[in-house]
C-alpha cells in the first residue's frame, strides 16, 4: 500500500488496479481486497486509511441519497457485456470481493434510491416508486431514532416487519385460504378483531375475491406480482396499493410465498391491516402473515 516516499515503495494496489480499470490486467489477484489490507496492516502495523483507493473500508461507500440514486440508476443501465460505467464506482466492487451492502450505507441521509437498490440487489424485492417513497420514510424514522446506520440485513428485517409480518395486535390474521377451481371464488379462515371466522367471497380473481370476502370498503389502486429469485427457491412477491373509506390517501401491503395466490391474499390482508391502523391513528410498523 506504500509507506511513504522515504521507503521508496510504490503503492502496488493502486497502481495495479488503476491499470485494471483501464482494461490492462496486472496479473495480481485482488479478488479479496479486504484480506489483503488486513494482512498488510498486521505485517506493517500501519492502518489502511478508510478512504484509501480501492482497499479502504469506505472507498466504495455512498451515504448521500443523490449518490445512491445515481449508483442505482447506473446499475440499472449497465449492460453486463459492456464496459463498466457506473457513477461513483470506477470498478465493480464485486471484482474485489466487496458486497453491495458496503457500497450503499443506509442512514438518515439516505434516499429511496439506495434503499430500493439494496432490497432489489440482496433480496429481489422491486418496489414501485410510490412504495419506495413510503418505505424510505419508515427507514428515516428508524435511523433518526437510532442515530446510526442500518445494515442490509436490518433493512430487510424492517421491510418484513412493515409489510410481511403480523404483529400481535393485527386486526386481521388469515390462517388459510382455498381458491375455487375457476379462480372466481375464495374461502378464508381468518381471525378478525380476535374472533375466528370463515368467510367466502367472489370476484374476477383472488384479489377481488379476497376483498369481497373481507367485506371492507377497500379500493385496490395498483397490484403487481413478480418472482424474487429463480429456480425452485423462487418466491412470488405480491404488492398492493389500496385506499380505504375514511382513511386519507393510500398505502401499500405485500405478501411473499411460493404460491402466487397465497402471496396475493397476504398482500390484501397486509394492506387492510395497515389501513386499519392508520384509521385508528396508530403508526403502522408491521402487519400480517397468512398461511
Amino acid at each position: 500500500f506504500g509507506n511513504g516516499e522515504r521507503c521508496g515503495n510504490v503503492d502496488i494496489v493502486t497502481l495495479a488496479l488503476n491499470m485494471y480499470t483501464q482494461g490492462v490486467h496486472p496479473n495480481l489477484d485482488f479478488s479479496d481486497i479486504t484480506s489483503v489490507a488486513r494482512i498488510a496492516e498486521e505485517c506493517t502495523s500501519l492502518p489502511v486509511h478508510p478512504r484509501h483507493p480501492y482497499a479502504g473500508d469506505l472507498v466504495f461507500t455512498a451515504f448521500s441519497g443523490s449518490h445512491q440514486d445515481a449508483i442505482k440508476k447506473g446499475f440499472a443501465a449497465q449492460d453486463p457485456n459492456a464496459l463498466w460505467e457506473v457513477p461513483y464506482l470506477p470498478i465493480d466492487p464485486a471484482d474485489l470481493g466487496r458486497t453491495y451492502d458496503s457500497v450503499i450505507r443506509v442512514n438518515s441521509q439516505s434516499g429511496k434510491g439506495g434503499i430500493a437498490f439494496l432490497l432489489e440487489r440482496e433480496h429481489g424485492v422491486v418496489m414501485p416508486r410510490r412504495m419506495q417513497v413510503e418505505f424510505s420514510a419508515v427507514v428515516q424514522r428508524q435511523t433518526d431514532a437510532s442515530e446510526g446506520e442500518m445494515s442490509g440485513e436490518a433493512l430487510w428485517d424492517l421491510f418484513q416487519a412493515t409489510y410481511l409480518r403480523a404483529p400481535a395486535q393485527a386486526a386481521i390474521i388469515c390462517h388459510s385460504h382455498k381458491l375455487d377451481e375457476d379462480g372466481q371464488g375464495i374461502e378464508l379462515d381468518v381471525t378478525i378483531d380476535g374472533t375466528r371466522q370463515h368467510l367466502r367471497g367472489q370476484g374476477n380473481g383472488p384479489i377481488a375475491a379476497t376483498v369481497d370476502a373481507l367485506g371492507l370498503p377497500l379500493r385496490v389502486d395498483h397490484y403487481e406480482e413478480r418472482a424474487t429469485g429463480t429456480g425452485a427457491n423462487a418466491q412470488a412477491l405480491a404488492i398492493v396499493e389500496a385506499a380505504m373509506e375514511g382513511v386519507a390517501g393510500s398505502t401499500f401491503g405485500a405478501g411473499m410465498s411460493h404460491n402466487i395466490v397465497t402471496a396475493s391474499v397476504q398482500a390484501i390482508v397486509s394492506v387492510a391491516n395497515r389501513l386499519a391502523e392508520r384509521r385508528q391513528g396508530v403508526a403502522a410498523t408491521g402487519t400480517v402473515t397468512a398461511a
